[in-house]
């Protein structure tokens, strides 16, 4: 009995834990500090709890186990997401999660139906239920307060990364207000069906969850509101025809009217916060998107978590006209049409089916109920209006982690509430299903424990990753890649790490170049060696996810930046027209395809190719330029390359008239308002040259090239005194540059500036080049 007992325990320690923790949980030790995070406190808590239920189960020789119609709808969802998983365009992503949405993988889902399951049979009536709610209710509670100073910029956390108004534990600001609605409806109808100081604290909850809702004033929390609010109403009707008693009844009138008023004037509650600006694709462009992807794979969709993959496949072009053109989004405004995209049309239904199930049985159950006035009755409706919240949430709104533990929390509720009654089976020795018993037993023990250490290792690469990623952020480049490399062998399947590593190998051949300490051997062969890794890390990339967009940019990139090497330019351009198949209304993957054949119309030019192979280049160049401008008429960067193509081509006035046309298309472009500033340089156009170094000085005040260009400017125009007065700061910025002192040496001998010299480019180094990681937005 003891055994038992400290089963149960653990079973229950573990329950409450997960349930109080999982709103509040983040940790900062890898560069996803929420999700990742609570999956990992899901996985582990959830693990421990089913060990210790198959351990009770064991040592009793009895299994309680509650039937019930809503296991069927659940366990269709769970087939859904392992086939879907299966057949995902990349299984492991849709898998572990990470790095694509971790609430949407399966091993996320498992443990959530695992835990529904949990609660369905172990907690034994709507008291033991309650306790469950009102520890999560309290940490919901918590999170919502605190996410609230946060928008008053009260601080209360003192770590850098909290400092920001728009973080909180949750999610996004809009889903603690859905969050705070979808629980009102339950806190507000237990208060009512409880005595003395407990019925006090839901009073004070019901508060709470009002004016979190009142300070965001988010539409679809409105919404969500109202229908758990609605179908207080309804049942309260229905008791008030059985019973004749009015009672709690006007409390959810009044907070409908509340409601209304809001959702129709949208007017801010007074001394409400500034709330940060969310952004997501509209209902309308996620419809558009889902009947594209439906098209596709309409049985189990592309995979779960692979909205990204989706958005950036589907998207229409009309988005290039908004600031948010570039942006990649991990989800879309509603969960339903997700599930659609994502899981098919299998995995919509599924989540309909389980929504509609769940509805329909408890509604009936109340309906059915002798009992109106009850503490069982007045929980299984609060239950039921809060289920009704959280599936319209779903269809207005995405759902976060959080969302989906509350999601799982309450259908197990609803399940405990039907009231069926656990049917008890035997499984002592010598029976048949004592030998089961124990294998599932060992079976769930030894596949829990790999899969902790597998997630482990995985929970650590991330570890080493971040620790790279700072490290390259202070310019320590050396060690930061030693760490992500180490990130990389712990978990190789990440195809983020790998394209990290491409690009840091990529860099490695300027340090090699720069590198005087090296002898001409040395230097050919580390540049081989850097050369082939980042070749083969880019590779490796593509070849992990070939569904990423990301990792082709990132080859192309990588060979783009070793044109001259044979082949390289066959490879980048084949690289770019793959990510204009996945991508086909950015006009990025153009403009690099333009980039790549112009830079093969150099090379053929300095190689004294003949003259209609440079043409031809030239051409699929404009081609594709122009492509890209047609996808997004001010794309700067096209119009730029555009400008080089000509100069290519040997017109130069309409180089430098689609220059100018091009910085005035990006006026606050540094870059190109220096690189126009060179060609009138070279075109001996000295005025224009100084407006647009000056311009570009005062963009940005720190651009050494802009200086050096500036002073060889005011030379010419013979201001030696204030080209003098541009090379002084350079050169004390560049105290060891010989090129800075023998120019000042010129200028102060009332010389040309590069007397003596080579002309060539300014030889200030810039700041070493960025990694290019993913940024996907909500």
């Amino acid at each position: 009995m003891e055994k038992i007992a400290a089963f149960d325990k653990t079973l229950k320690i573990s329950l409450y834990l997960l349930v109080f923790l999982v709103p509040l949980w983040f940790l900062w030790t890898t560069q996803e500090v929420l999700i990742f995070q609570k999956q990992a406190l899901l996985v582990i808590l959830v693990s421990v709890a089913l060990v210790a239920w198959l351990a009770k189960i064991v040592a009793k020789q009895e299994l309680d186990i509650r039937i019930s119609h809503l296991y069927w709808p659940v366990f269709a969802v769970l087939a859904v997401f392992a086939i879907s998983t299966a057949t995902s365009v990349w299984r492991y992503g849709s898998f572990w999660g990470w790095p694509l949405n971790v609430s949407d993988s399966f091993i996320t889902v498992l443990f959530f139906v695992i835990l529904y399951f949990l609660v369905s049979n172990i907690v034994d009536d709507e008291k033991e239920l309650l306790s469950i709610f009102y520890i999560f209710i309290i940490s919901a509670i918590i999170a919502g307060v605190y996410a609230i100073l946060q928008l008053y910029k009260i601080f209360i956390i003192p770590l850098p990364f909290t400092q920001f108004v728009n973080f909180n534990t949750i999610g996004s600001i809009n889903s603690i207000a859905i969050l705070s609605a979808v629980m009102l409806p339950f806190s507000l109808t237990v208060s009512f069906a409880l005595k003395g100081m407990l019925r006090w604290c839901f009073w004070i909850f019901t508060a709470i969850f009002l004016a979190i809702v009142l300070l965001i004033n988010f539409f679809s929390a409105w919404i969500t509101m109202i229908i758990g609010l609605l179908v207080l109403l309804f049942f309260g009707i229905w008791n008030f025809k059985k019973r004749m008693e009015f009672g709690w009844i006007s409390f959810p009138m009044v907070l409908l009217v509340i409601a209304l008023f809001f959702l129709t004037f949208r007017v801010p509650f007074p001394g409400a916060p500034v709330l940060p600006i969310e952004v997501s694709p509209s209902l309308g462009a996620e419809i558009n998107m889902t009947w594209s992807a439906l098209k596709e794979n309409p049985v189990f969709g592309a995979g779960p978590g692979t909205f990204v993959l989706n958005y950036a496949k589907y998207h229409q072009a009309a988005i290039n006209q908004t600031i948010f053109w570039g942006t990649r989004f991990s989800s879309g405004s509603s969960e339903i049409l997700d599930w659609f995209m994502t899981k098919g049309v299998t995995g919509g239904i599924s989540l309909i089916s389980v929504m509609i199930v769940a509805i329909f049985l408890v509604g009936r159950s109340l309906i059915e109920s002798d009992e109106s006035d009850g503490f069982a009755w007045m929980i299984k409706l609060g239950l039921l209006a809060s289920f009704l919240g959280i599936a319209t949430a779903n269809i207005l709104y995405y759902s976060n982690f959080t969302m989906w533990l509350l999601f799982w929390l309450l259908l197990g509720g609803l399940t405990v509430s039907l009231g069926a009654q656990k049917k008890k089976i035997s499984v002592a020795p010598p029976s048949f299903l004592a030998i089961i018993s124990s294998f599932v037993f060992l079976l769930v023990l030894i596949f829990g424990l790999g899969l902790l250490f597998i997630g482990g290792q995985k929970y650590v690469a991330e570890i080493q990753y971040l620790k790279g990623a700072k490290l390259l952020s202070r310019g320590d480049i050396k060690n930061g890649t030693v760490k992500i490399l180490s990130a990389t062998n712990l978990n190789p399947s990440v195809d983020l790490y790998w394209r990290d590593l491409s690009q840091l190998y990529l860099s490695r051949i300027s340090q090699i170049a720069a590198d005087k300490n090296l002898s001409d051997e040395q230097r050919v062969r580390e540049n081989q060696v850097a050369v082939n890794n980042a070749v083969a890390a880019a590779n490796q990339a593509v070849a992990i996810n070939p569904a990423n967009v990301e990792n082709w940019n990132v080859r192309g990139f990588v060979h783009r930046s070793l044109i001259g090497i044979q082949g390289a330019d066959v490879v980048a351009i084949e690289s770019y027209n793959k990510v204009s198949q996945l991508e086909p209304a950015s006009p990025f993957s153009y403009a690099e395809l333009g980039r790549v054949y112009l830079a093969q119309a150099q090379k053929l030019s300095a190689n004294k190719e003949p003259k209609n192979k440079q043409d031809e280049s030239l051409n699929m160049a404009l081609e594709n330029l122009n492509k890209a401008i047609d996808l997004k008429r001010d794309y700067a960067p096209a119009h730029y390359l555009i400008a080089l193509v000509y100069e290519q081509q040997g017109k130069s006035d309409e180089a430098i008239l689609k220059i100018a046309e091009t910085a005035r298309i990006a006026p606050n472009d540094a870059g190109l308002a220096f690189q126009l500033g060179v060609i009138y340089y070279q075109k001996n156009q000295f005025d224009n040259a100084r407006i647009q170094f000056e311009r570009v000085k005062a963009l940005s005040s720190e651009n050494a090239n802009a200086k050096y260009m500036l002073g060889l400017v005011y030379d010419k125009q013979g201001q030696k005194g204030r080209a003098i007065e541009e090379f002084k700061k350079l050169s004390e910025l560049n105290p060891n540059n010989s090129q800075l002192f023998k120019i000042l040496e010129n200028l102060n001998k009332n010389k040309p500036a590069l007397d003596g010299i080579q002309p060539a480019q300014p030889p200030i180094q810039e700041n070493p080049p960025e990694i290019n990681s993913d940024k996907n937005k909500k």
